[in-house]
This record gives C-alpha cells, sequence and structure tokens, in this order.
C-alpha cells in the first residue's frame, strides 16, 4: 500500500502532462466493448457505464431527478456509450483535459419564428440565438472540502464527523485521541482550528449549529456532584450520513460567526436513487488492534478498574438507509447508525474476592443516529427547499472505582429539525431556514447517597490493605441539563451589477436565536464526610440518636480495621431537588460586498452581533483583498475579526450551588444541627466577549501542469478577552468567602504556515483511476490556559516569570499544552479500479516532535524562585492509514459493500507522553471490517 502511495505521487506529474495532452486521441482510440446494463434510474447507469469503461464521470445526480434510463447493450467505444445513454435528454458528456467526462445540460435552441401562412420570414433564416445558461459542475474534493467519495473512504474507525478532517493542514488534533490506554471510546475527535479552543469552533450541520452551548469545557468524569461532562458538539453525528465536510479557517465571510477557530460545515445526503437503500455491520476491538503499553504499566493496564486504561473493549456498528425520489422533484432519505462500545473493567482495584461485588462490570458508549431528509428539487422553477430531522443522542455507562452502587450513565445530545428555503428571483439569491433543537447533558445515578466508610467487617467491599482502608459506595445522583433553540436565518446574495468598470456582488443577511438552558436535580442526594471515631460508651457507641432510633444511614457500629471501633459521619451536604432556567435572546446581520475590477478583487464586510448575556453589541469587520497576478497565480490578503459564542454554559453555573445544603453534628453527638443554606460558588462578572483577530496573505498557482491548485497560506491569529476561571478570596456574597470568578484573562497567539495540493481532476494510471492530496504546515501557539474550567492562577494573571526548559520566559509565552504540534505532513492518495468495483485509499501522517512539560518545584532567577517546567523531548510520530474498499455487484442493482480499514498500517510505536514512572504511546495497528448490502 505504500509503495503505491509513494508511487502515485512520483508519477503524477508525467501522467498528468500526458493526459492533459492525449486524452482525447487516447479515448478516441479505444476499442469497443460489449455492454449489458439494464435499465434502471439515469443515475445509476451512467455510474456503472462509467466503472465498466474505466473512465472518471463528475456530475450531479440531484439534477436528473427521477429520470430513468432503458440501460445499454451492444458493443460501443467510450464517446459512442454515452451517446446511447444520453439520447433523448438535454446532457451530454463532455471530455476535460484529464480523460474524464462531465455531464453538461446542451444549450437551448430558439425556435424559427413562422410567418402567419406557414412560410419562413426573412428573419428566420437568421442563425437563431441560443440562450444563456449557467453551469456548475462538480468538482473533485480537497483538503478543505471533502466530497462524498473522500469521506467514505477515510479511514476513521469510529465514524464520527470531525475525524473525517485528519488531511485538514489547519485542524490540529486532541494528543488523546489515539491513545493505546482508552481504545474503546467512540466521542467525535476534539479539534483544534488556529490555536483556538474545541469548543470555540462552530460546526453546522445543514445549516445549524449542533456546538454545544451547556457546558463544553467540562471533562470532569468522576469527580464533580454538581455538574456533568460535557464535549464541543451537542451531537454526534455518524460521518456515513454526510456528503459533504468543508472547512472554513480563514478570511472567512461575515456570513459566519459564534467561533474564533474556525467554521465546519457539513451537509446531509439528500436521495439520489428512485429506489433502494443500504445495510451494514462494523466490528472492531481490542484483540484486532495493537494496545502499546510500557511494562512498567502493564499489570495496571490488565487489571484495570477505571475508564483511563481499557484492556479490552468490542466495538460494534449498525448502518440502515432507505432512499426515494418521488417523481422528478421529490426525494426522501432515512438513514439510521447505532455505534457500540463495550468495555469491560474490574470494579474494584483490590483481588477481595470473598467480599466484594460485582467483580466486573462492562461499562458502555453507544450513539445512535437518525436522520430523515426530504428534499424538493424542481428541474424547472425558482424555489427549492429541505427538511431535515436529525435526532443524536448518546448513553455513556460508568462507575465510581471502589464504590459499589456507583453506577451512572451520562446522557447527551438530541435532536435537530430545520426547514430550508432557496428562492431564485432575479434580483437575488433569497434563503430563509428556521430551524429548532434540543439538546442535553445529562446525568442519571444508581444510587442516591455517597459515602465512604472506613474498612471494617460490616463495610468489607474494599481494599482491606493500606494506611487508611476504605469501603464507598453510591454515586453522584441524577441531573438534567438541557438547552433549546429556536432560530431563523436569511440570506440574500445579490445579482452582480457593475458601477463603471467594477463589478459588485452583494451579500447580506439577519440571524435571530433565542435559547432556554434549564438545570435541574431529579431528586435530592445525600454527600456523607467527615468519617470519625464512634465512641465506646453510651447510646452513640450503638448509633442510637437522641429520640431512640438507630442512625443506620451515617453511623456503624462495626469495628474499624486501623481504629478498633465504629464510626460515623460528621458533615452532610445535600443537593436538593430542584432546578432554574436561564434565557438568552442575540441578535445578528452582516453585510458585505466583492467589487471585482480587472485582476483586483476587494471583499469588505461586516458582521454585527448582539447577545442579551453579553449585554453589549460586537462589530467584526471582515476584508479581503485579491490580485490575479496571471491566469495561474492569484494572491491574496485578509484582516478579520471573529467573536466567539456566548456565555450560555458559564451563566447557568452561577445558580448550582444554590441549591445545597449542608449540616453538621452538634459537638460530639449523633445530633443533625440546623440546614444552613449554600451561596453561589461560581460568579460570572461583567465581561467582553472572547475574540479573535486575523491577518492572512496566501498564494494560490494552478496550472495544467499541476492538474490542481496549490495553495500557500500565512495565518496570525491573536487571541483576546479569553474566558478563563479565577479563585477569588473574601468574597462575602459566595461560599466560603471565596468564589470562582470568570474574567478575560485569557489570551492565545497562533501563527500558522500551511501548504496544500489536490488534483481538481482524477488521472489515470494503466486501468487505474487516481487521486491525491497533500497538506503540511508549521505552527506555532502559546497559549496562557487550558479551558474555561480550570482554574486561573494569580501567577497567570500577574504573567509572571518561568523557566521553561532553561528558558526565562512569561506565563503567557509558554507553547500551548495540546493541539500544538510544531509541524505535520500528510499525504492521501486514492486509487480506484472501476473494472473491479475497488478503491483503495491511503493516508500518511507524520506529526512533528515536541517537547512535553512537566512542572518541577522552582528555579532560581536572579535571586528570586520561580516556577520551572522540565521538559521531555517527543519523537516524531508517523502513521500510514489504509482503506480497502471493495463493492462488487451481485445482481442488477445490488451490490455488496465491503470496507477494511487499518489504522497504523506499519504498527509504528509513538509516544504520546513520559513520565518518571512510565511512557504512553498511541494505538499501534488497528483492523475495523465493515460488511453491507446495497440495492
Amino acid at each position: 500500500m505504500l509503495v503505491a502511495l509513494l508511487s502515485a505521487g512520483i508519477l503524477l506529474p508525467a501522467t498528468v502532462a500526458i493526459a492533459a495532452d492525449d486524452a482525447g486521441g487516447a479515448v478516441r482510440s479505444q476499442l469497443t466493448k460489449a455492454y449489458a446494463i439494464a435499465s434502471a434510474p439515469l443515475a445509476e447507469v451512467l455510474n456503472r457505464y462509467a466503472a465498466e469503461a474505466g473512465v472518471v464521470l463528475v456530475f450531479d445526480a440531484g439534477k436528473l431527478g427521477g429520470a430513468r434510463s432503458q440501460g445499454l447493450q451492444g458493443k460501443y467505444d467510450v464517446q459512442g456509450g454515452f451517446q446511447a445513454l444520453l439520447a433523448g435528454t438535454r446532457y451530454d458528456a463532455v471530455m476535460n483535459r484529464s480523460g474524464g467526462f462531465v455531464l453538461r445540460e446542451r444549450p437551448a435552441v430558439a425556435p424559427a419564428a413562422a410567418t402567419a401562412g406557414g412560410g419562413k420570414t426573412a428573419a428566420s433564416d437568421a442563425p437563431s440565438t441560443l440562450q444563456a445558461i449557467h453551469v456548475q459542475a462538480s468538482t473533485l474534493g480537497t483538503v478543505d472540502k471533502l466530497d462524498r467519495e473522500m469521506i467514505s473512504n477515510a479511514a476513521a474507525i469510529n465514524g464520527d464527523l470531525t475525524s473525517m478532517l485528519r488531511i485538514n493542514p489547519n485542524v490540529q488534533f486532541d494528543e488523546s485521541l489515539l491513545s493505546s490506554a482508552t481504545g474503546g471510546e467512540i466521542a467525535p475527535a476534539e479539534i483544534s482550528i488556529h490555536g483556538a479552543k474545541p469548543y470555540q469552533n462552530e460546526i453546522l450541520l445543514d445549516g445549524v449549529s449542533i456546538s454545544n452551548s451547556i457546558d463544553p469545557g467540562n471533562k470532569i468524569i468522576s469527580g464533580s456532584p454538581d455538574f456533568v461532562p460535557g464535549a464541543s458538539q451537542s451531537l454526534a453525528v455518524d460521518a456515513s450520513i454526510l456528503c459533504e465536510i468543508e472547512v472554513l479557517d480563514s478570511n472567512v465571510s461575515a456570513e459566519y460567526g459564534r467561533f474564533t477557530g474556525g467554521v465546519v460545515k457539513a451537509k446531509i445526503c439528500s436521495a439520489r436513487k428512485q429506489f433502494g437503500g443500504k445495510v451494514a455491520v462494523g466490528y472492531s476491538s481490542s484483540s484486532w488492534s495493537e494496545l502499546l503499553i510500557d511494562p512498567a504499566q502493564r499489570e495496571d493496564f490488565e487489571q484495570s478498574s477505571n475508564a483511563d486504561l481499557q484492556p479490552r473493549f468490542k466495538k460494534w456498528t449498525y448502518k440502515t438507509t432507505a432512499e426515494a425520489r418521488i417523481g422528478t422533484d421529490w426525494g426522501v432519505l432515512v438513514s439510521g447508525v447505532r455505534r457500540k462500545s463495550e468495555i469491560p473493567l474490574k470494579r474494584f482495584d483490590t483481588a477481595n474476592e470473598s467480599t466484594t461485588v460485582s467483580r466486573e462490570v462492562t461499562q458502555e458508549r453507544k450513539q445512535d443516529t437518525l436522520v430523515v431528509k426530504a428534499d424538493y428539487t424542481p428541474v424547472q422553477g425558482i424555489h427549492k427547499g429541505e427538511l431535515t430531522l436529525a435526532y443524536a443522542p448518546s448513553d455513556n455507562s460508568y462507575f465510581l472505582e471502589n464504590f459499589r452502587d456507583s453506577d451512572y450513565t451520562i446522557k447527551s445530545g438530541g435532536l435537530n429539525l430545520s426547514g430550508r428555503l432557496e428562492s431564485r428571483f432575479d434580483l437575488a439569491r433569497v434563503t430563509n431556514q428556521l430551524s429548532w433543537s434540543r439538546n442535553r447533558q445529562s446525568r442519571r445515578g444508581e444510587a442516591n447517597l455517597y459515602r465512604s466508610w472506613r474498612w471494617s467487617e460490616a463495610k468489607n467491599w474494599g481494599d482491606p490493605t493500606g494506611t487508611n482502608p476504605t469501603s464507598g459506595e453510591g454515586a453522584w445522583g441524577d441531573i438534567d441539563q438541557e438547552t433549546k433553540s429556536l432560530e431563523y436565518k436569511l440570506g440574500a446574495a445579490f445579482t452582480p451589477f457593475k458601477t463603471g468598470a467594477v463589478t459588485h456582488r452583494v451579500a447580506g443577511g439577519l440571524e435571530l436565536r433565542k435559547q432556554e438552558g434549564t438545570y435541574a436535580r431529579l431528586k435530592d442526594q445525600y454527600h456523607y464526610l467527615t468519617p470519625a471515631n464512634l465512641a465506646t460508651t453510651g447510646a452513640i457507641s450503638r448509633c442510637e440518636m437522641a429520640d431512640g432510633t438507630v442512625d443506620t444511614e451515617a453511623c456503624s457500629t462495626s469495628p474499624t480495621l486501623t481504629r478498633g471501633q465504629g464510626d460515623y459521619f460528621r458533615n452532610l451536604i445535600i443537593y436538593n431537588t430542584g432546578g432554574f432556567t436561564v434565557d438568552a435572546h442575540s441578535t445578528s446581520a452582516y453585510l458585505e460586498d466583492e467589487a471585482t475590477w480587472g485582476g483586483f478583487s476587494l471583499r469588505a464586510g461586516v458582521r454585527g452581533d448582539r447577545d442579551s448575556l453579553a449585554g453589549q453589541t460586537n462589530f467584526a469587520p471582515r476584508i479581503k483583498l485579491g490580485w490575479q497576478v496571471s491566469d495561474p497565480l492569484s494572491l491574496d490578503l485578509g484582516a478579520n475579526r471573529y467573536y466567539g459564542r456566548n456565555l450560555f454554559g458559564i451563566a447557568m453555573q452561577e445558580k448550582v450551588n444554590l441549591l445545597k445544603t449542608t449540616r453538621q453534628r452538634i459537638g460530639t453527638t449523633l445530633t443533625w444541627g440546623p440546614i444552613t443554606a449554600s451561596k453561589p460558588l461560581n460568579r460570572l462578572e461583567d465581561v467582553n466577549s472572547p475574540h479573535d483577530d486575523e491577518l492572512t496573505a496566501g498564494l494560490t498557482y494552478e496550472s495544467d501542469l499541476l492538474a490542481g491548485p496549490l495553495s500557500v497560506r500565512y495565518t496570525h491569529r491573536d487571541g483576546k478577552d479569553q474566558i478563563v476561571r479565577r479563585l477569588l478570596t473574601g468574597q462575602a456574597d459566595c461560599n466560603a468567602n471565596q468564589c470562582y470568578v470568570f474574567t478575560n484573562n485569557g489570551a492565545s497567539e497562533t501563527r500558522d504556515w500551511t501548504v496544500s495540493w489536490s488534483n481538481a481532476r482524477a488521472f489515470k494510471l494503466g486501468s487505474t483511476v487516481n487521486r491525491m492530496w497533500v497538506a503540511a504546515n508549521k505552527s506555532d501557539t502559546n497559549s496562557n490556559y487550558s479551558t474555561y474550567a480550570e482554574t486561573y492562577s494569580s501567577a497567570l494573571l500577574t504573567d509572571e516569570l518561568i523557566n521553561y526548559g532553561g528558558t526565562v520566559m512569561r506565563y503567557s509565552q509558554m507553547p500551548a499544552d495540546n493541539y500544538n504540534r510544531p509541524w505535520t505532513v500528510r499525504v492521501g492518495a486514492m486509487t480506484t479500479l472501476p473494472a473491479r468495483h475497488l478503491t483503495v485509499n491511503n493516508m500518511l501522517r507524520v506529526r512533528g516532535s515536541y517537547d512535553s512539560y512537566t512542572r518541577r518545584g522552582t528555579a532560581q532567577y536572579e535571586g528570586a524562585a520561580i516556577p520551572n517546567f522540565e521538559l521531555t523531548r517527543l519523537p516524531t510520530s508517523l502513521a500510514i492509514d489504509t482503506v480497502v474498499h471493495w463493492s462488487p455487484r451481485i445482481g442488477k442493482r445490488q451490490e455488496l459493500d465491503v470496507k477494511l480499514t487499518i489504522e497504523n498500517l506499519t504498527n509504528r510505536k509513538n509516544k504520546m507522553t513520559v513520565s518518571e514512572a512510565y511512557v504512553t504511546y498511541e494505538r499501534g495497528r488497528t483492523i475495523a471490517l465493515e460488511i453491507g448490502y446495497d440495492f
């Protein structure tokens, strides 16, 4: 596979040059071939004919509507076959320079005018005037814009949307994504674009945001009774439902807002077949993976009792799709996908076989994606529209390590419903979209209490070894968090007009959004703390309370292993049933004009956003200057500002602590004292909206020799007013006189160089059809914070000096601790053998070495002690991912679909982290197999 990939790169320029000169003659000189293609929808017949003829055909199946073909019987050369298939239609197959074909509409000829007597006038003898037509041919996907073929053949075992973006040079991934320790996880990949935090990307699914607004920066799994862990995406949609994914990372139009990273636009597939569908089953497991574990960690890994170490797992995927074109105008597609992972773990880290319960528990991760999409795409008419329903719930089960009755489930995801109408008027193309969504980030626990007893004969399920052995039980309780959003978007792209020699393309729009967020604790949850020795005499020694009742909830008479007497809990926190609501309204508007004059263009726009939570109006200018230096060469410069999404999730945290009350035992008795209400623990001060200022310069060179555009770009981002959390003392209005306060002290700076190339047309090499992508980047990101959920220290606030690997610098100059590989190279090559119905896709990923840092004590500088950070150099990571996709026909309209995915084909040992105790690695060779039936 690697040899094929590299040879394709070496032979590409020569092959394309030959194709450019000799494509016409090569195709015409082909011998005739016998065909026996049955009657079917025209789109299917054309696809099959192109495959059997061994040529590339590019066309938009949606424009063919429900047109049918009688098929093709007999011997034809390539062009003769197309002519026979398209006879009686208004389309021609036009050959391009690469030897492929593009389906184009024939020009319409005006009918000759007739005289009253039926004779021709003089005017009728003049040449007829052809009606102007506009042809928009489909182009091949690029590193920035993935098409359906790239998505279906991508090497991404978990199959999520963001994992598809590995070829994009401006996207950096969470370092833990490919960890050998957590191979059972199926959550969508967290990504950063130009150094921004993952939750500051805007991810759009058919134009509707699926970016999580509840608490996307909180990654706490088991340590918080109040909060539920979140992710940057509210819907974990499966990529198999998508036909296009585009990343907008620089010079982003004023049409888009609510991000400081980039915009990811995903488009759900529309129905293409008159009637058909697909079913498929996929599988992968730990036994199909090389889990590379340091020998020093091997025993802990094999006997793991927590989700940070997953020695065994099984992953299953189930897919089903049904689609139909109704008449020539309507299409309906229904698709369902379930991804499921089973992760067996030990509940306790001890071998206390005689007393522990449920020694092994299987944690589950489950993600569903249900999509219903109806589209109205008439051949004639000025209106087209679509209705989309996307339902994507996720249920992930966990337990607290070394605790019994501690199972809990994190529930996330939800529902998006949208309708879009596009109207092409003489004055403008107008788009209206109305959407409603409901997303959740909730938890369900097995028990409504939490307590950690000292180990005794009565409380004997924990580990009896150690200094202070304990036996814990319970979990964190039930919480519902939910957002509901209603949004309307209006956009208008006006017909180009001229003022003198300048052509203007003006666009504008309006967005209205209403959000409602709710937080609810569904039942009281009791958290017992501070175990104390039980008296040896009197009623208290028997756990009797003043009224003679026995306290069985927070008192045990069983002698503890280390104290020789019973114990009881002195403090109680009650997380009370209740909830609250936070409302937010936002309004956005944009206007921009792209003016062209000769070889110059200037796109000047501005976007205005007002949010009721921030209470301010933000204006974001967007400017791009372009110059077409020559036919193949163009340059551009840009200066832009991007404002981040609102503070909705942070605002919800202000009220959470008000649901909490506390009680203490009175003296050394078992009598509970009065209930004390809690004050706020988090506070949102008057803060500005976070924003990034961007300066960018780019060069694009496109010529027949390169057979595709070569792009070079430099992007400089300054992140300002980023939201961070500080701990402030002396706050009388806060719990225990201290508050976590959200402020604008965060900052970042990113400098990115990127180079990319994609072939614009597929090229032939023997009997194969080939596509290639090459992308590289050099990145330097400095950031003084990780997420808003982590505490921002006073040393960071004052930007103190630190010793970073022997270099003295300010905190703000310290490189980001994640999403910051200094350079990457990504090479993709897709080879198709049409006659064999086989596609092989290879991708080479090389990520530069980088410094991993650990804070260790202090260092002396000019007589003062400053924080010391020790560096460990991690070597370059390299991996080759391969997909073999075979789709043989087994009937007239039926195909078997077999997809074999191999990540890290060469089983390279890529280091992730290095500590004094052990080294962690990325996964080695990992295999997944999917078998489907397409009809």
